[in-house]
């Protein structure tokens, strides 16, 4: 009788167990590299190894069929360079695991000598309007999500293994493939801790292992992606799942869903994933199907605009522990350069070869350290509402304290929160919904109507002609209104086919100053902004021998930011790069000479560019050079500050000798 029992026992668990992995009716089409297709120059984005990702050419897409074959009912694939949007719509499910063909090129023009951009216009990879249900592997998410205003925008390309600060109760952890979780704590990611809300964090916090390997393990291994925290869960579609281990805030979006685009910023193929990930990324689908016919409402243009959550960092600048943080970390700068120095320069005496990263070592010099009003100046002085009520630190705590309510952003605004006097003047907040029915009001009394209409036009979509449209319009949608920062501090109706297909106003009563160019020696570069941070020319220049002459290239960072002089192996970001092209009857004279880098903070071995720099290159003509003769060269770089990363740029000159 037991053994019987014991076998009904044993029969049940494998038919519960074969249920919970019987495959889901969704078809599936995943869109990567064929192998069968040659490689392109252009395809290794993400990847710290070019070797590794050739290795991976060949298996990811087999990889990802097996896997996505054992969990669901129909699955095909295409090479993403002959993807068209048409095919997403046969089927439930489509994963973009590389970027596809550009339906519109980037347009970029420029000044062929100066570099000043004259244009600029980012790439467009999907159709206006496109709205079948996708999940994202990395990158693509931002590359390819951009012009549709989705959240899953490009934060940091510094996902590693990990993932962390997980909301461990979410569907895609509960089914329909059954997950068991291994949780451990692990050391709390150094840079959590470089950033104002991370200061308090402990030593260690709970983990779940997504990958078996990550880029952190040197490997050359590909890279992650993970998208901004702030404003992400202002709006009802879109919600935060996971952060994970990268080079940013404990508030990164590791793994987060805007409508139906879901984003998984890891890396890895099915070869790479642990076997608990396997079924995450299995439910993740089957829970983008649920969301098939969620439309993105609350769309996000402008990547770089400020929410209020940018308030209490710039809260936290005003004091005491904010500065010494500051200190310490240009201290350890300068103990760390002037000892890498000192090691470069007694290599250097024993007549020992030197790294490329000693002989940049060797021009280390000390940067000096801030005063407290230079450290104000540089993190605060440059909102434009610093410049009225200067840096006193208990005006600016209270100038914050008080505005809170108020502030608010143009749409194209670049971290520069402003007070609305508007709104301030009625005494209710921007995000409280009494405002619209207090304005609204107002219209209907004719009292002070162009603040009203004012109030209108930079909250709401709308441009009723009537208080009457306004009153009807704000009746019916009422209970279903929200207020998002990150969608361009507009009130908007939780029904994607209820608000109007327009991007959100800016403040039509300000005009927007133009940049005035300013001259750097012998070289007019761009006032570098929060749009273009880092402004790059180039010019030739008398070298110091008869015959000779110099290419210079000059860059000018915003403060704050900067670029990478030196990245070793293992490490996400990309060092910055330089190169020539010479004419017949030109050579090159010597080895480029460059600006003295400095140590970056928290991370050993990388070397950074930040404020003015510069790269030289001399070069011999021949007496019979052709008139007319150019010179083509370059800069390859990628521009961070504390908080994200740009990709990286490629900036051009032409340059007659």
């Amino acid at each position: 009788m037991i053994r019987k029992v014991l076998s009904l026992f044993v029969i049940l668990t494998f038919v519960l167990c074969t249920q919970a992995q019987k495959k889901q009716d969704i078809s599936v089409l995943y869109v990567g590299y064929s192998p069968a297709k040659e490689m392109s120059a252009k395809s290794s984005m993400g990847w710290t190894s070019s070797e590794r990702f050739k290795e991976e050419y060949k298996t990811r897409m087999p990889a990802f069929m097996d896997y996505l074959n054992l969990y669901f009912a129909k699955v095909e694939s295409v090479d993403a360079r002959e993807y068209t949007a048409d095919l997403s719509d046969n089927f439930d499910i489509t994963i973009f695991d590389e970027v596809v063909k550009p339906l519109k090129e980037m347009v970029y023009e420029k000044d062929p000598k100066t570099g000043k951009t004259l244009k600029f216009e980012p790439a467009v990879y999907l159709p206006e309007g496109f709205n079948r249900p996708s999940v994202f592997m990395g990158h693509p998410a931002a590359r390819l999500g951009k012009s549709l205003g989705s959240k899953l925008d490009w934060y940091c390309l510094c996902l590693n293994r990990y993932a962390h600060h997980t909301k461990f109760n979410h569907a895609i952890f509960k089914g329909p493939f059954k997950v068991d979780l291994t949780i451990k704590n692990r050391p709390t990611p150094s840079p959590i801790f470089h950033y104002y809300d991370g200061l308090d964090m402990p030593a260690e916090i709970p983990m779940w292992e997504v990958n078996t390997e990550g880029y952190h393990d040197g490997k050359g291994y590909r890279i992650g992606m993970v998208a901004r925290g702030w404003g992400f869960e202002d709006s009802p579609d879109a919600e935060m799942i996971s952060s994970g281990e990268c080079d940013k805030q404990k508030t990164a979006v590791a793994i987060g869903r805007h409508g139906n685009f879901f984003l998984w910023g890891f890396a890895g193929s099915p070869d790479y994933m642990t076997e608990e990930a396997k079924r995450v990324f299995a439910n993740s689908i089957v829970y983008t199907h649920k969301h098939a016919e969620d439309r993105i409402i609350a769309k996000k243009y402008n990547d770089r605009i400020a929410t209020k959550v940018f308030l209490d960092e710039l809260f936290f600048y005003t004091t005491s522990d904010a500065y010494k943080a500051s200190v310490e970390t240009f201290k350890d700068i300068n103990e760390q350069g002037l000892k890498t120095k000192a090691i470069a320069e007694k290599k250097m005496a024993a007549g020992e070869e030197l790294s490329e990263m000693e002989t940049l070592n060797l021009n280390f010099e000390p940067i000096p350290t801030k005063t407290r009003e230079e450290f104000l100046q540089k993190r605060i002085g440059r909102i434009s509402w610093a410049k009225k009520i200067g840096l006193d630190t208990l005006v600016v705590r209270k100038y914050l304290t008080e505005n809170r309510d108020y502030f608010y952003s143009e749409p194209n605004g670049f971290f520069d929160l402003k007070v609305d006097e508007d709104c301030k003047s009625l005494g209710i907040a921007n995000s409280d919904i009494k405002i619209l029915d207090k304005v609204i009001g107002m219209l209907e009394n004719d009292v002070d109507v162009e603040k009203a209409n004012r109030i209108l036009m930079r909250y709401t979509l709308e441009d009723f002609a009537t208080a009457k449209e306004w009153r009807t319009w704000f009746k019916k949608y009422k209970s279903k209104m929200f207020f998002t920062e990150a969608g361009g501090y507009v009130w908007m109706i939780n029904d994607a086919n209820a608000n109007p297909n327009v991007r959100p106003r800016a403040d039509k009563k300000v005009e927007a100053k133009k940049e005035v160019a300013k001259v750097i020696t012998d070289l007019k570069l761009d006032v570098p902004t929060h749009a273009e941070p880092v402004s790059v020319g180039a010019i030739v220049i008398d070298g110091d021998k008869q015959g000779e002459k110099s290419i210079l290239i000059k860059t000018n960072i915003m403060d704050g930011y900067h670029i990478y002089a030196y990245v070793p192996k293992g490490e996400a970001y990309i060092k910055t790069e330089q190169g020539i092209e010479l004419p017949a009857g030109a050579e090159l004279v010597g080895k480029w000479k460059k600006s003295s880098p400095a140590p970056y903070p928290g991370k050993d071995g990388i070397l950074i560019y930040h404020g003015e720099s510069k790269f030289e290159q001399a070069i011999k003509l021949d007496e019979d050079l052709p008139a007319g003769s150019v010179v083509k060269c370059w800069l390859y770089y990628q521009c961070c500050d504390a908080s994200i990363c740009f990709p990286p740029k490629k900036k051009e000159f032409v340059l007659e000798l």
